[in-house]
């Protein structure tokens, strides 16, 4: 009885613990999922869209199509041999070139080309003549393929890089389909993959090329593609225009950088082939399978010897295509830009007169077979 008498004067304060734990167990339950909620998206492994509009690569190939920004991670697809690099050294000259939509120009010279007095030099004045460009050198970056190449960009140019492959020597002039020229060319498609996926919509313009207006009046945001013409057949969206790979753009989205892959290795079913003739080949496939929306721009406004306007009211840019030799391209290229410079000076009035126009080139013309 006694024994009995004791539990029932303990049960009131097992009730009294029982309680206790309850509430402080209901206590932690409650702050456990706060506290949850409270997390980032980040510190639950997850992504949502108010977070900035980047995809990491990872191991699967299925990556979102709706981000147009691609940061790297540990793909397992990275590059790992000597001949290429995920070109993580070029994120901060992006940063620092890119335009307010995340938009950046570069070209690629090497020893031959960077010599003073050579191509290098009448590519950056043009944008000095041209009409209201100059600011855009500041979104120029100028992709150097050997140690020379890149000291004399760094003497004149603000944003320079070294890019070296193992095993390839691009310091000398690469004459025309030559198996080095080939190689160089080449390099240009594997660099803008990789600005694409760091999110950087993308103009390339050979060295070649002298810019005279602002290209981007031509530039937009409809097309994934808009680029120069070999040959301009009247439609801007007709894929029997021949392109020039010379001088175009490409819009930052994850589909277009596996269009630029898929580009980079159908050279290996085009053997020889320069990345101008091998999207010849291709630029059906790219339509059909990537549904690419591609612009050819008419030759009026970014002309080359190849098929040059005449009208220089119209004119955007001029390049030496169809020509071979480093001292053809020179010639006849100063002959553009004396043009230009007499052009400029004249009055309104005489420039809308529209009786001035370019002297042939007197090389170039002769090798107009080559392109």
């Amino acid at each position: 009885m006694k024994m009995m008498s004791d539990n029932k004067n303990c049960a009131p304060l097992w009730n009294v613990l029982l309680g206790a734990a309850i509430a402080a167990g209901f206590v932690v339950f409650f702050f456990s999922i706060t506290t949850e909620q409270n997390k980032t998206p980040l510190d639950l492994g997850l992504r949502t869209q108010a977070q900035p509009n980047c995809v990491c690569l990872n191991e699967t190939k299925n990556a979102p199509v709706n981000n147009t920004e691609v940061l790297l991670s540990e793909s397992k697809n990275a590059p790992t041999n000597n001949t290429e690099t995920t070109f993580e050294d070029l994120l901060p000259l992006l940063k620092n070139a890119s335009m307010d939509d995340n938009t950046i120009i570069f070209t690629e010279v090497n020893d031959a080309f960077a010599k003073p007095g050579s191509i290098l030099d009448l590519f950056l004045e043009s944008f000095h003549v041209g009409e209201n460009i100059k600011h855009l050198l500041d979104h120029l970056i100028i992709i150097a393929m050997d140690q020379v190449a890149f000291e004399r960009c760094k003497s004149i140019h603000r944003h320079c890089y070294l890019f070296k492959v193992d095993g390839k020597n691009f310091e000398s002039e690469k004459f025309y389909m030559s198996k080095g020229f080939v190689d160089l060319v080449w390099t240009k498609i594997k660099l803008m993959q990789r600005m694409l996926e760091f999110g950087y919509n993308v103009v390339f313009t050979d060295l070649d090329v002298l810019w005279l207006r602002n290209i981007f009046k031509f530039v937009s945001v409809y097309y994934d593609i808009t680029l120069s013409s070999d040959g301009y057949f009247g439609q801007p969206e007709d894929i029997g225009n021949f392109p020039n790979t010379g001088l175009f753009y490409v819009k930052s989205t994850v589909k277009n950088a596996e269009v630029l892959n898929f580009w980079y290795e159908a050279r290996n079913r085009f053997p020889d082939m320069n990345e101008q003739n091998v999207f010849n080949e291709i630029k059906k496939e790219l339509v059909d399978t990537f549904q690419v929306k591609m612009r050819f721009l008419e030759t009026d406004y970014l002309s080359g010897f190849c098929n040059y306007g005449k009208d220089l009211n119209k004119i955007y840019s001029m390049q030496s295509n169809c020509c071979g030799g480093l001292g053809n391209k020179l010639n006849d290229l100063r002959s553009v830009l004396n043009d230009w410079k007499k052009y400029m000076s004249l009055s309104v009035e005489e420039k809308q007169n529209g009786n001035f126009t370019w002297t042939l080139p007197q090389i170039c013309f002769h090798e107009k077979h080559l392109r």
